[in-house]
């Protein structure tokens, strides 16, 4: 007859949890029953567990894996030296992935970080196509996964256990304000030249939303959009460079972001065209320093390298069992919009050679009473992000019915006590 003990060392092998947590809850409980399970019901190939969580038990370091669409562009550089920077203070090995866009590189990346005994990966997505075949991949293949920036609409993790997080800077509120302020600065008309992101991103999306609501209430504003940038300050400069003969003369240019901003700032000094307002997203170090040459007047400044920190360190948490409300797991990511005025200030306390935080103080399996995010993060409501977007593809998980966001927001609010982005906390926009 088959021993209880070997049947609960089965159940611990092969046994299917509907979450992650929830067999590490059943590892626990096997444990305090005196019964030593091995690496391969633990999960723990290719950790390198050392130290202790204050909360009690031993720390597991397994390796993770950041996923970027390509090195090419800064911002996502800044995004994955972030998360390297991040993830070695924490002891985590890292490896950084490109997945050029692709839905099916980005599939097979996953896949090869399954045949690795990988138990986690992160990264920014470039469209929603992309996002919801890598966060699917990720559930069937057992990997946790966290990611930023961009997921269909009414696609939340209340879909998908593996998917322990979601962080967006509020795209659509950032870009009304940027868009306003350019259009104030520029004396309320004349022409603007829009350069947009790339097509299927929701940042794209939600910042042509945002530039467009802003517009209703400047009627002498005109708005002229080029082909897309993708992101990419060549594209950007091409775009740029081409639409340049049909506009007989503009004011400024609302790049999507700032790597666009920086193709259309060297298009403009090649051709030696001076006194245009141009603004960008992200907060580049080379933008902010534009912007305190007088050659950028603004940027929001989200730090890709904090984005990437947060999700990476979330991977840690939940690894090192613990465990996050619905809304914790959608979250909305403070924005400062830095102008002329507060650009020299931020490059000189933010972008250092390496980024100002404190990474373990982020942990909560590290700091489970003293965590601090060092950022503002505010739960997202899906109902008010997706207001007026038809649910077809995806409905709203009725899970959201009884998420608690006030208590969360409250808690977040209150964890965010240092840094170097704490003196501007009243001023971030979430």
């Amino acid at each position: 007859m088959v021993s209880t003990e070997s049947r609960i060392v089965d159940m611990a092998v092969r046994g299917r949890f509907p979450h992650p947590m929830s067999r590490r809850a059943f590892l626990s409980a096997a444990g305090a029953a005196g019964i030593v399970l091995g690496a391969s019901a633990c999960g723990a190939s290719g950790s390198s567990g050392s130290g202790a969580a204050q909360g009690g038990g031993d720390i597991r370091r397994e390796k993770t894996w950041c996923q970027v669409t390509t090195l090419t562009n800064d911002y996502f550089v800044a995004f994955n030296e972030g998360a390297k920077q991040a993830m070695g203070a924490l002891g985590v090995a890292m490896v950084s992935l490109e997945s050029q866009a692709n839905v099916n590189t980005a599939i097979n990346q996953v896949g090869n970080v399954r045949a690795q005994g990988g138990k986690s990966m992160f990264g920014t997505p470039a469209t929603e196509s992309e996002a919801a075949a890598v966060t699917k991949a990720c559930q069937a293949a057992g990997i946790l996964y966290a990611s930023s920036y961009t997921a269909p609409p009414w696609y939340t993790p209340a879909d998908a256990d593996s998917w322990v997080r979601f962080i967006t800077p509020p795209s659509t509120k950032i870009a009304e304000a940027t868009a306003r302020a350019l259009f104030d600065e520029v004396g309320g008309s004349g022409t603007i030249i829009h350069v947009p992101g790339q097509k299927g991103s929701s940042a794209d999306n939600q910042r042509t939303a945002g530039l467009r609501k802003a517009l209703r209430d400047y009627p002498d504003i005109k708005l002229v959009t080029a082909s897309p940038g993708d992101w990419t300050s060549e594209a950007a400069r091409i775009s740029f460079t081409n639409i340049l003969p049909s506009v007989r003369d503009f004011a400024g240019v609302f790049a999507q972001n700032d790597s666009e901003a920086a193709g259309v700032i060297a298009a403009l000094d090649s051709r030696g065209i001076k006194g245009k307002v141009v603004t960008g997203f992200d907060g580049n170090k080379q933008n902010l320093q534009y912007i305190a040459d007088g050659k950028q007047y603004l940027t929001s400044v989200t730090i890709g390298g904090l984005t990437a920190a947060l999700l990476g360190i979330t991977l840690f948490d939940v690894l090192n069992g613990v465990e996050l409300a619905l809304p914790e797991r959608f979250l909305s990511q403070g924005a400062l919009l830095v102008t002329p005025d507060t650009a020299g200030k931020v490059l000189d306390t933010v972008y250092t050679g390496q980024l100002p935080f404190d990474w373990p103080k982020m942990s909560k399996a590290l700091n489970p009473d003293a965590w601090d995010p060092q950022t503002l993060l505010n739960p997202l409501d899906p109902r008010e992000l997706y207001a007026g977007v038809p649910q077809d593809e995806y409905q709203l998980n009725a899970a959201w019915d009884s998420a608690d966001l006030g208590k969360v927001r409250t808690a977040y609010s209150a964890a965010f006590r240092s840094g170097p982005l704490f003196e501007y906390k009243d001023q971030l926009v979430a």
